[in-house]
């Protein structure tokens, strides 16, 4: 009689128990009648009225029935595709895909290692940088442009990653205005804001603003993209003692808040417009305020939104890949470790700010390639151990006996391939071949890939007739 064989899906963790996730859903439902949302746009304000809801001034109080409503609605999962038009990342359960993240300020020269403002190239080249890169699923635009017109730069982003990469992209936008623009441009790589709509490549990205408030130009681009209907990320950016309560459970609660309000209004306007939940849970940190991105309760919060999302079905939108540190050193290895590890495990769906230091306020390169390595090997451990007749080898044993060896077997050419992870950037010579290439430190190596990327990747050219396009919209604001 044979014995049942199973495969394990991968390796999940929660943190949360399914009581703890009840409790703070009900929690939620409580804060949102009882204290409710400001929201400072007025289509939303009579969308929500018009719905049920009690509005004082700018105060909504959403009645719960109407968020469960809103729960309901949502789509499960999300089909996201390359600008060529093939499926790429399915957002929903436990597929967990790692991107890059956007506004930081400052970013570290890839030729002098200097710190510096954010330039238009440094979008180009992070977005081909993480096109060749295996383990980097999709792009945003990393940082806020200096070198263009300030209140253009989200246009001229979107432009510098679309020609660099062919993977999904996450859009920001300053303004519903930029969100028509940035519209305009990705229907003409499609052929047709029809093609867009039938397989997006892109995500609407805009957050509100902790504590439990909707601002007017916010709330605008989350109504004009669910209007679109595009896959809509609106989600809180909160800190623990700060825009919430310093107890991870009430930051569960103040930012599920915001995001329920939002995913209410995206619903009214568009009843099953896909919509990520999530955002970034961080803590301040007590001895200089500073918002920290390698704290330990970030992963343990958001991993905890994750399991609320789960609960409820809906996509998420995680953190990791980024660090409190100023420099993609050890400290930078360690943090983005860990955050990358939580979110894999816990099945978060869509995670941005690879490529992240200083506590959000400087990018690197040397980062994003550091990052990509650490994926790989979580992928890895992610994918857990096949059980099978193949993989448990009973003949193969056999046949080798004792004393016997497997490296000669076919069984193994078979299988080593899929079954072990290579790591590119993370040395495993012996001490001799390590001295005679030039005793490389990995920094070393990540810096040499990235010039040889920069060097030699080519990512899928646009057409003749979306360059032209594109090029329209970015002369028309060179011209105002």
């Amino acid at each position: 009689m044979k014995a049942n064989l199973s495969k394990i899906e991968g390796i999940q963790f929660r943190v949360l128990s399914l009581n703890q996730i009840k409790k703070i859903h009900q929690t939620t439902l409580e804060v949102l009648e009882r204290t409710g949302i400001r929201v400072k746009c007025q289509e939303a304000l009579d969308l929500l009225q018009n719905a049920g809801c009690k509005v004082e001034g700018e105060v909504v109080h959403f009645p719960p029935h109407l968020v469960e409503w809103a729960i309901n609605s949502a789509p499960s999962q999300v089909l996201l595709s390359d600008r060529l038009g093939d499926k790429k990342l399915a957002l929903g359960g436990h597929n967990s895909y790692f991107g890059l993240g956007p506004t930081l300020l400052n970013m570290i020269d890839p030729e002098t290692g200097k710190r510096r403002p954010f330039k238009r190239e440094d979008t180009a080249n992070a977005a081909k940088v993480a096109d060749a890169l295996p383990n980097i699923d999709w792009v945003m635009g990393l940082g806020t442009i200096s070198d263009v017109p300030p209140q253009y730069s989200d246009r001229f982003e979107f432009e510098a990653m679309v020609k660099n990469t062919s993977k999904p992209i996450v859009i920001w936008n300053y303004t519903k205005e930029g969100l028509k623009d940035t519209m305009e441009m990705a229907s003409a790589v499609v052929g047709g804001k029809e093609n867009l709509l039938k397989r997006p490549f892109i995500v609407a990205y805009s957050e509100p603003i902790s504590p439990l408030t909707g601002d007017r130009a916010a709330t605008e681009k989350l109504l004009l993209a669910a209007e679109y209907g595009i896959p809509i990320i609106h989600t809180p950016c909160v800190q623990s003692g700060a825009s919430a309560p310093v107890t991870l459970a009430g930051e569960l609660v103040s930012a599920n808040a915001e995001n329920l309000s939002s995913l209410v209004i995206a619903q009214l306007k568009r009843k099953g417009v896909p919509f990520l939940m999530g955002g970034v849970l961080t803590i301040m940190d007590m001895r200089d305020a500073q918002m920290s991105y390698g704290a330990p309760e970030l992963s343990l919060a958001l991993s905890g939104f994750t399991d609320i999302a789960h609960y409820y079905e809906v996509p998420t939108w995680g953190t990791a890949g980024c660090s409190d540190s100023k420099l993609p050193d050890e400290q930078a290895a360690v943090e983005a470790t860990f955050s990358c590890l939580f979110s894999m495990l816990s099945g978060a769906n869509l995670v941005h700010d690879v490529g992240y230091l200083e506590s959000g306020k400087t990018g690197a390169l040397e980062m994003i390639v550091m990052v990509d390595e650490i994926l790989g090997y979580i992928k890895r451990i992610d994918r857990g151990i096949e059980v099978n007749e193949e993989t448990l080898a009973v003949d193969i044993i056999e046949e080798v006996g004792p004393g016997g060896d497997f490296l000669t077997h076919p069984h193994t050419l078979r299988n080593f391939r899929k079954e072990l992870w290579e790591p590119e950037l993370s040395d495993r010579q012996t001490w001799s071949k390590w001295v005679e290439g030039g005793k490389k430190r990995m920094q070393d190596r990540i810096r040499e890939k990235i010039q040889h990327i920069l060097k030699t990747h080519t990512p899928v050219p646009l057409s003749s007739q979306a360059e032209e396009k594109i090029q329209k919209v970015i002369n028309c604001l060179n011209n105002k």
